[in-house]
């Protein structure tokens, strides 16, 4: 049996009903280049305990989605009420992230999810990273083709020595762009991996995580069998997972 990961689900309202869910990219990019098995946890009220999926799950991915953290959160007024949010999800993910680093679950942590990290850790974040004096505009536009939106755009560099460097073996390389919001105060005990050159921080890590713990905020599982970089990253994930599962078992 191979490993199992869990995946952190988003929550959507389609018609009258709530669904708890996960985009095919991610799961694609665990089958085929993590080589694990993912299993969804939904976002419920009542959540489900870092214990119990440290207890399931060989590692977790904490994806990207269309929703943006509550910017109560992080210290800040509540966002306009026409700001897409996923209260469920930030109720779920903030308090889960601590318990599960530190229990040493290996971690990987996509575009919402690095932002959750950070926020959970104590930091905070841009709500409008685009209106930054000295920052580009990080966003898609969405009436471009779906490639051409998640098409690489701006280079990120990676901190000499770090996780991300050892990882990909590069200094610097190309990224998609697909985020509104970006990490203002980087909170304590997480170190940079990456930045892009309008300094937006593009890559963190755990201080003294006890397993994998990286968290990018690009789109590495976008068509990522056909990008050395995503692979790379994927794979790592995947062998601290199988890592995982050995000592488990």
């Amino acid at each position: 049996m191979k490993p199992v990961v869990a995946v952190v689900c988003d929550t959507s309202q389609q018609g009258p009903h709530v669904f708890h869910c996960a985009g095919d990219k991610y799961l694609r990019a665990l089958v085929e280049c993590a080589g694990v098995t993912p299993v969804l946890v939904p976002s419920l009220a009542d959540p489900i305990s870092a214990a119990t999926i440290t207890a399931l799950a060989d590692g977790i991915l904490f994806t990207g989605g269309y929703s943006n953290i509550q910017r109560q959160q992080y210290g800040e007024s509540p966002a306009p009420k026409e700001e897409h949010e996923d209260p469920a999800r930030d109720n779920a993910t903030l308090p889960l992230l601590p318990s599960i680093i530190n229990a040493g679950l290996p971690m990987l942590a996509i575009c919402r999810g690095l932002q959750e990290l950070n926020v959970a850790y104590g930091g905070s974040l841009h709500p409008r990273l685009h209106e930054i004096k000295g920052r580009i505009d990080h966003r898609e536009n969405t009436d471009d083709p779906i490639d051409v939106q998640y098409g690489l755009v701006h280079s990120v560099s990676t901190r000499e020595g770090g996780l991300l460097a050892g990882i990909t073996g590069q200094q610097e390389f190309m990224v998609n762009s697909v985020h509104g919001q970006g990490i203002n105060k980087l909170a304590e005990g997480l170190t940079v991996e990456a930045m892009a050159d309008d300094d937006t921080i593009e890559a963190v890590s755990v201080d003294g995580a006890t397993g994998f713990a990286l968290a990018v905020q690009w789109h590495p599982e976008w068509k990522a069998v056909e990008n050395p970089q995503s692979v790379q990253i994927f794979k790592a994930f995947g062998d601290a997972v199988r890592a995982r599962r050995k000592e488990k078992h």
